[in-house]
């Protein structure tokens, strides 16, 4: 099962040039979304997970990497691949603006989900209310992300 879906939010700082270091840090700009955990980036990845809390699972961790790359006024994360992707992965692909003292997000996550494919009826039907149940709440998750968030306090 493959779910999708666009996200956009800003950031905004105390200058122009808080601004710009917050745009070389994905890991921190995207810290300030609780969604976002365990983010590092090594050289010119980015990887982390992102965190969804499903009923009767709990929190469901979705793991992915990113290509980073970015400039003064934009930046950039392209997919990578995991390693060992396992049943449930992310994709995280979007591109940052700095805008005055602030820096605006346009970003496209794409959850993998696994599922077993049932054999009998019965089967198929859990299938499909498992996937209409990570639909869901994926949509419910990042719904819940602010439009504009302060970062000038961290």
């Amino acid at each position: 099962m493959r779910l999708e879906r666009d996200v956009a939010f800003r950031l905004k700082t105390a200058s122009e040039e808080e601004a710009r270091r917050l745009l070389a840090s994905p890991q921190r700009a995207l810290a300030q979304l609780p969604v976002f955990q365990d983010l590092r980036l090594e050289g010119a990845v980015l990887s982390g997970a992102l965190v969804a809390p499903f009923a009767m699972l709990g929190e469901v961790r979705f793991p992915f990497r990113a290509r980073f790359t970015g400039g003064r006024e934009e930046a950039r994360l392209e997919p990578l691949p995991l390693p060992e992707p396992g049943d449930l992965h992310a994709e995280l692909k979007g591109e940052a603006r700095r805008e005055g003292a602030g820096v605006a997000y346009r970003a496209c996550i794409v959850l993998h989900i696994l599922l077993p494919e049932g054999e009998k009826w019965g089967g198929r039907a859990f299938k499909k209310m498992a996937e209409a149940a990570f639909a869901r709440t994926l949509a419910r998750t990042l719904e819940r992300l602010p439009d504009q968030i302060d970062a000038s306090a961290g």
